[in-house]
């Protein structure tokens, strides 16, 4: 069974890049190909969408290193000064080893756009990679079947 997102499409331009974005890394995960370190996948986002991207300094990663270790266990999740949008390695990383294939990104109708996916097993890691992708690229989910 398929899962998908569906969202709002407000720009055509970002749209055309999300779904770009979206071939590319399916087709290098297919060829398991994905390097998360690997520059290229920058040049499928515009200058807007990667700065809703944490970019952290050596120094950002050691002090939030440093307060995951020293925050209670149950608290880790819910601590507010552990929550940080997504760093874009992360997200590409995740699209690496996420336990799925990459179906489709295709508009449903001229303002309606859909991420198609295809879990492995369960549970395949989840979708917050997928929804990161939608949400900085400026687009409203509207509906999940995850």
């Amino acid at each position: 069974m398929n899962c998908f997102i569906e969202f709002h499409i407000n720009n055509e331009d970002k749209f055309k890049k999300l779904q770009d974005f979206y071939y590319a890394i399916k087709l290098s995960k297919e060829e398991e190909k994905i390097k998360s370190e690997d520059l290229k996948w920058i040049d499928y986002f515009d200058e807007d969408t990667l700065m809703k991207f944490w970019w952290p300094s050596s120094e950002e990663i050691e002090e939030y290193v440093k307060l995951w270790e020293r925050t209670p266990v149950e608290e880790r999740f819910t601590c507010e000064k552990l929550q940080h949008p997504w760093d874009f390695e992360s997200m590409i990383d995740a699209f690496a080893n996420g336990e799925y294939d990459f179906i489709s990104c295709e508009k449903l109708s001229e303002r309606k756009g859909r991420i198609e996916y295809n879990p492995w097993s369960w549970p395949y890691g989840g979708a917050d990679s997928f929804r990161a992708l939608i949400e900085y690229h400026g687009f409203k989910i509207l509906r999940e079947n995850i």
